[in-house]
C-alpha cells in the first residue's frame, strides 16, 4: 500500500513538473512562426495549429477563445489529459458571401455557357431559386451547397470576383456575370449577405496526458 502511496506520488510530481514545463514553453511563443517551430518540436497529430471563426464556429470554447486577446491560454482538463490553447494571432477582416455558378470554359464551348448563363438569368427571374440552378448548372464542388460561398476573406477567390463582391452597387438578391479571359472561367453570381468583418484567431493547441 505505501508504495502504491509513494508511486502515485512520484507519478504526481512528474506530472507537475512536465505541466511547468510545458506552461514555460508556451509563455515563450508569441507569433504563428513560433508556434510552427514549436510543433516541430512536439511531433504529434494531436497537437496543431487551429483556425477559430466566429462566423463558423460557435462553442462555448470557439466563444471564450474568440474574446481573449492575443498571447493568452485557455487550459481545458478532462479525466484524461489536459489541453492548452495559445492564441497566437487574431484579425478582424472585412468578409464576403456570395452564391456562384461557375463554369469552366475549357471544357464547355463559350456558345453553350452563353446560352446556359441567358437560361439561368431567366429562370432567376421566373422565380426558379438560385440554390436549384446551381445544383443543376454549376461545375463547381459546392453545387450541392447550393453554390455557396460561406465567408470569405479577401484573397480567397479570384481578383475580378472579389471586385464585384465588395462592390456596393451590387445589391442583396441580384445577379451579375463575371468573366475571366484566364483561366478561361465564368462566373453567375448571386450577392447573398452585406459586406461585415469577421473575427479570426489562429490558436496553438497542444494536449499533454495527465
Amino acid at each position: 500500500m505505501k508504495n502504491l502511496l509513494k508511486l502515485a506520488i512520484c507519478l504526481l510530481t512528474i506530472t507537475t513538473v512536465a505541466q511547468k514545463s510545458l506552461k514555460k514553453e508556451l509563455d515563450t511563443i508569441a507569433t504563428v512562426e513560433q508556434a510552427e517551430k514549436f510543433l516541430e518540436t512536439k511531433k504529434s497529430r494531436k497537437n496543431k495549429i487551429l483556425v477559430f471563426n466566429e462566423a463558423k464556429h460557435k462553442t462555448k470554447l470557439a466563444a471564450k477563445l474568440l474574446n481573449n486577446s492575443v498571447g493568452s491560454t485557455e487550459v481545458v482538463k478532462t479525466e484524461f489529459n489536459t489541453t492548452h490553447y495559445k492564441i497566437v494571432d487574431k484579425t478582424n477582416d472585412r468578409h464576403y458571401r456570395i452564391s456562384y455558378i461557375f463554369f469552366d470554359g475549357n471544357q464547355v464551348e463559350a456558345s453553350k455557357i452563353v446560352k446556359y448563363k441567358n437560361n439561368i438569368l431567366q429562370s432567376y427571374k421566373d422565380g426558379i431559386s438560385f440554390d436549384d440552378l446551381a445544383k443543376r448548372y454549376s461545375m463547381d464542388k459546392n453545387a450541392n451547397h447550393g453554390g455557396d460561398s460561406g465567408w470569405l476573406k479577401e484573397g480567397s477567390m479570384p481578383a475580378e470576383v472579389e471586385e464585384q463582391a465588395f462592390n456596393l452597387d451590387n445589391k442583396l438578391g441580384t445577379l451579375y456575370t463575371v468573366r475571366i479571359a484566364e483561366p478561361n472561367a465564368f462566373y453567375v453570381i448571386l450577392k447573398t449577405e452585406r459586406i461585415k468583418k469577421i473575427k479570426e484567431i489562429k490558436v496553438l493547441k497542444v494536449i499533454a496526458k495527465d
